[in-house]
């Protein structure tokens, strides 16, 4: 039988606090683990955004809040983390940023950097050698993107600026990307090969370095009107590659598609996910053929509120199958042939989703 055409993906119920909930149906394509958590101590941390884990049990996250919806003002982040995967949240207190994200790279469980600048104060990058039980002030540079390959050497960006540094983020070389507005998303596979992906408003452009930044390759791709952010960037491999577009006025976003590095980019098909009122957030491959992205639809549920949902693919993107899921999934890491992620709801409900492929159901990769 065609897994594409009869095999339902099935969602796991939503979790109790501190719990973890899993489908085990016999022959579903998908296993689906929903740990929600709690914050404890927490000021600022309703939701959870950019996620990276450096075990199955341990992870680094952007926790953050917004105003209420009427309210005024822009929202506020923290770096908060978990030690028992997901269950149980804390924020790394001096952290706190307003309007703007903190940025954060680890190289394992016990060595990491942040990187933050609150208006109020003095920007800083940070770093710790014990899992965050002491942190050293490294530098006042200004990073809204950070990742760092070995002790020494890292890579950072903020607005166009392209930086580098060889001695553990205490100086940094800088570079300008040429007409992006903004850099967007930075991706890296390697220490030299990597990208970096924004707009100049009309076109997509995205940059492609294979010395490690030194010199860069600009490549473009046309999207549809009202461009507006590069959402997401993911590569699986040197040549196969995926990116989000987002588009204003309420023009929703879109997928597109790189078989060549980034040289060529070709619009995804596949319509449940992408197109007016769609927003999808974040797309991950787990091999050439099995790819996730998860989206929002405006005012779908029985509420009326944003639907949350997922589309897999088990044929490289060529067919898309569409399944709601109970969170906001934002970030995700593949990790072993899985993928983990960061959820949330906006109302405090914060969590990890761990999603392991069956064989039994998806047959070879």
């Amino acid at each position: 039988m065609n897994i594409n055409t009869v095999l339902p993906l099935i969602i796991a119920g939503l979790a109790c606090a501190g719990r973890a909930q899993t489908n085990s149906e016999p022959g579903a394509p998908f296993t689906l683990t929903w740990t929600q958590g709690t914050c404890v101590g927490c000021r600022i941390t309703t939701d959870l955004g950019e996620i990276q884990f450096t075990s199955r049990t341990e992870a680094w996250a952007v926790g953050y809040s917004f105003p209420p919806p009427g309210a005024q003002g822009a929202g506020d982040y923290i770096v908060a983390y978990t030690k028992d995967a997901g269950r149980t949240w804390k924020e790394v207190r001096q952290t706190y940023a307003h309007a703007g994200e903190p940025a954060f790279s680890f190289l394992d469980a016990r060595r990491g950097w942040i990187a933050w600048w609150n208006p109020a104060a003095d920007p800083k990058i940070i770093r710790t050698r014990d899992g965050g039980q002491h942190w050293q002030n490294v530098s006042g540079e200004i990073l809204q993107k950070l990742r760092f390959f070995d002790d020494t050497h890292g890579y950072g960006a903020k607005v166009t600026t392209f930086l580098s540094t060889d001695d553990g983020g205490r100086t940094w070389a800088k570079s300008q990307i040429p007409h992006l507005r903004f850099i967007d998303c930075m991706f890296f596979l390697t220490r030299n090969l990597g990208w970096i992906a924004g707009t100049d408003d009309k076109e997509v452009l995205v940059f492609r370095t294979i010395d490690g930044g030194r010199t860069w390759e600009e490549h473009q791709a046309a999207a549809p009107k009202e461009l507006d952010t590069v959402r997401d960037l993911f590569f699986l491999d040197q040549n196969r590659g995926w990116l989000i577009t987002w588009h204003s006025n309420d023009s929703g976003s879109y997928l597109f598609s790189t078989n060549d590095g980034g040289k060529n980019w070709a619009p995804v098909s596949g319509l449940s996910f992408q197109g007016k009122g769609k927003w999808a957030g974040t797309v991950r491959f787990i091999s050439a053929k099995i790819g996730f992205i998860f989206f929002e639809e405006e005012g779908l549920s029985n509420q009326g509120f944003d639907r949350h949902s997922m589309a897999y693919t088990t044929d490289g993107g060529a067919n898309w199958h569409h399944q709601p899921v109970p969170y906001f999934v934002y970030d995700c890491q593949v990790s072993d042939g899985d993928l983990l992620c960061s959820f949330g709801n906006h109302h405090s409900r914060i969590g990890v989703l761990t999603l392991h492929p069956n064989q039994l159901g998806l047959g070879a990769k």
